[in-house]
């Protein structure tokens, strides 16, 4: 019996990602937000939900238009606010430390 490698995905296949960090106020948990969401953006991912902020990833193509989309009144009295864009979440941290 040898080893089984994890399947490896090549980008051009999966497609491009960008993260986005959010702000909520009022802050919003997680299934809340995903429903909001829903309503704006026709592809992304939750990954992390806590404390009025949450990660969201996107498509690459389709950060512009997630950033216009998700900055100001998102109705419901719900305010949101994009934080900082990055292709990793690493770099997305890195970023946001150093703001603070």
């Amino acid at each position: 019996m040898g080893c089984v490698s994890p399947a490896v995905v090549v980008k051009a296949k999966r497609g491009r990602r960008r993260y986005l960090q959010l702000r909520t106020e009022p802050a919003l948990g997680r299934r809340k937000l995903e429903r909001l969401l829903a309503g704006l953006l026709a592809d992304f991912r939750v990954i992390r939900c806590a404390e009025g902020e949450a990660v969201v990833r996107v498509p690459h193509a389709g950060a512009m238009a997630a950033r216009k989309a998700l900055n100001g009144n998102l109705g419901a009295g719900i305010i949101c606010e994009t934080l900082a864009t990055s292709g990793t979440l690493k770099g997305l941290q890195r970023r946001l430390a150093g703001r603070k």
